[in-house]
This record gives C-alpha cells, structure tokens and sequence, in this order.
C-alpha cells in the first residue's frame, strides 16, 4: 500500500450523520427508507480516492429524494409555515390565503384515476411496441392496472391548497410510462392530484410546482422548462391528458410553476435556527446550491 493510499484510506467520512432525525421521527418514515439515506451518507467516497469515483458508490452526490428531505425538513419543525409557504408561492405570483394547518408529507403515493385506467385499457391497443400491447392486454384479462402509483417528493396541503412538489437535481421529467408513450411526469401529477381533489375534498385548489437548480431551466436544457412554459395554457394540459374534461382541469388546478431550488433554501433557511444548520447549508454548497 502506497503512502497516498493509506492516507486516502484513514481519512473518516465527515458525512456519517444523517441530518433532521427528529423529522424523520416524527413523520414516521420506513426503517427501509432511513436506511437508504444512512447508505448513501456512509458510502460517500469524501477522500476521493479515483477507485471509488463512480456513480454507484457516489449516489449522495446526487440523490434527490434527499436534496428533498434536506430542503423542506425544517418546515416540518417551524411552528408557523403559512407565512414562507405564502413566500414561496408568492414567487410564482400565487397570492392565497392558506386555511388553518399546513401539513408536510414526503414521497406520498397516489393511486392513479379510475376513470383514466379505464381510459388506457382502449389506448394500449394503440402502442406502437407489439410486446408491450400484448402486456397490456393481458394486464386487461387478468385485472392488474395498467399504471402504478405516482410517487410525489413532497406534499404541502392545507384545508384549502394541495401543493405537489417535484424535486429535479440534474435529471428531467420522465416523458412515458410502459403503457402510454404520452405520459410526461408533469401531466402526470396534475392527473393525479385533481383525482386526489375530486375523491377526498373537492374544495381544495391544486398547484403543481417544479423545482430544480436555476441553471438548468434557465439554459433551457431539459424538456421540465418547454411543459411548465406549455401548462400556463390549459388546454394544452388538455392536450396531454386526453381523457379528461377541460372543466375539471380550469376547476380544480390553480397554476403550474418552476421554482429554483437556490430560493427555496434561502427563504426555509433565513431564520431556521438548528445545531444541524451549518451542515445542512455545507451539503447545499457542495451542490452549488447555497
């Protein structure tokens, strides 16, 4: 073993700690999921040694679920969040009064629509990979839906609001699923939330937010920045969920927006006070995103 090596070797990881437990906790995540962050903090490779620069080792560097966690925990521990979630909204020109309490929510599952399922079991017929039309149809036969449930990274709602946030570090939005080439992750989530509107509380006004690092949309690099320019038009949101009506769209969605990442941090950090602060806004900066 050379000098280097062993010196590489014998510096400790200072990323061992997973951060905001106390949130972790209290909002009663799976054993399965705390120890998938545990993983990625402890096999960071923080001595950069060139053998273990690869993607698999180095899924911290870039893992989104916990740039997530790491960006709306503190929420989950402020007493008051109308008036930043007021803030932040406000920076998509939202101006709405939030009714009574605000609950936080990550990775929520949704079921996807009745109505759309039944809508699919004509479509997949239409699939252009004969494979996948085969699966399909046997799906059909055998009663299995033919799409799962949407994983939401965080879910802000109020008595009067249902915010779902997606969280993009360097990727984009997916443009499919098995069964429907036509499928993009924004359209996705507003089905999906109107659905969630229309069963538990048809008060609710939806807001759809993404969220990724500045550089990205204002570059204009991913297809996230064309569909959230697009869905400003409903009907274009129309356009790409075919099977429902443009009155239940203008009914319960209130807006799609962009929001970059930077600015989320600024305004839920400005007067958090933590003994974690300091190293949750070092994991921020080695993202360049604080």
């Amino acid at each position: 073993m050379g000098k280097l090596e062993g010196f590489l070797e014998a510096i400790p990881n200072p990323h061992t700690k997973l951060l905001f437990e106390d949130v972790i906790t209290k909002l009663k995540f799976t054993g399965e999921r705390v120890q998938k962050f545990k993983d990625w903090i402890e096999n960071a490779n923080r001595a950069y040694d060139m053998k273990l620069l690869d993607a698999r080792t180095n899924q911290y560097d870039k893992a989104e679920e916990l740039i997530s966690f790491y960006t709306f925990a503190p929420l989950e521990l402020i007493k008051d969040k109308k008036e930043l979630i007021q803030e932040i909204l406000s920076l998509v020109d939202v101006n709405v009064s939030i009714e009574e309490e605000i609950k936080l929510a990550f990775e929520r599952q949704f079921a996807p629509p009745e109505g759309y399922l039944e809508w699919l079991k004509n479509k997949v017929a239409e699939h252009p990979i004969k494979y996948i039309r085969e699966q399909g149809k046997k799906h059909v036969e055998e009663g299995k839906p033919l799409e799962t449930n949407t994983h939401i990274d965080v879910v802000l709602e109020s008595k009067n609001l249902l915010i779902l946030i997606e969280m993009k570090f360097t990727s984009d939005i997916s443009t499919q699923t098995t069964f429907n080439t036509n499928r993009n992750q924004l359209a996705r989530m507003i089905d999906v939330g109107i659905s969630e509107i229309e069963n538990k509380a048809k008060n609710k006004k939806l807001i759809i937010l993404l969220c990724s690092p500045s550089e990205f949309y204002e570059k204009k690099s991913r297809l996230f920045y064309y569909k959230v320019q697009e869905y400003s038009d409903f009907n274009k949101i129309k356009q790409d969920i075919e099977w429902r009506k443009l009155e239940e769209i203008d009914q319960h969605l209130l807006k799609v927006a962009w929001l970059p990442i930077e600015k989320l941090i600024r305004i839920i950090y400005r007067n958090f006070k933590s003994p974690e602060m300091d190293d949750a806004i070092s994991f921020f900066k080695e993202r360049k995103l604080a």
